[in-house]
């Protein structure tokens, strides 16, 4: 966070913390899941900087348009959104993003136990085994 420090002459310097947005350079589930995370940890910083220096937080935070590279944001607005480029906004990005990476990779669970059941032949008797089955 900004801060002062104080020379030798009494006069006060500022620190400053340059804090930049994460970049969006990837549609892979994962990978928006990681971005959306970093997303909210820029905001809160930069919502904490507003505070403290008292600048306006729409004048200070990066657009989420702005912080999707640029090879990624043509095939995001066309294939994604159905849009041209031009007429995407941070909230259709934010949207589609939440929207893939609050949803299940595949869709949905499987049923693990009637998979399971399908697959195994679970059987509970106990078969006598002579020793000479045991050792050839």
């Amino acid at each position: 966070m900004p801060g002062f420090t104080v020379d030798v002459d009494v006069d006060s310097q500022p620190i400053y913390e340059v804090i930049r947005p994460p970049d969006l350079s990837s549609w892979e589930h994962a990978a928006l899941i990681e971005w959306e995370r970093e997303w909210e940890r820029y905001v809160e910083k930069i919502r904490d900087r507003c505070t403290t220096t008292g600048e306006t937080f729409d004048n200070v935070v990066a657009t989420v348009k702005g912080s999707v590279k640029p090879k990624t944001l043509p095939n995001l607005a066309i294939y994604v959104l159905k849009k041209l480029v031009a007429s995407v906004t941070d909230a259709d990005i934010l949207s589609a993003v939440k929207a893939r990476s609050h949803t299940l990779k595949n869709e949905s669970f499987p049923d693990i136990t009637s998979l399971f059941c399908s697959h195994a032949d679970v059987s509970n008797a106990v078969q006598a085994v002579s020793s000479e089955e045991q050792f050839p």
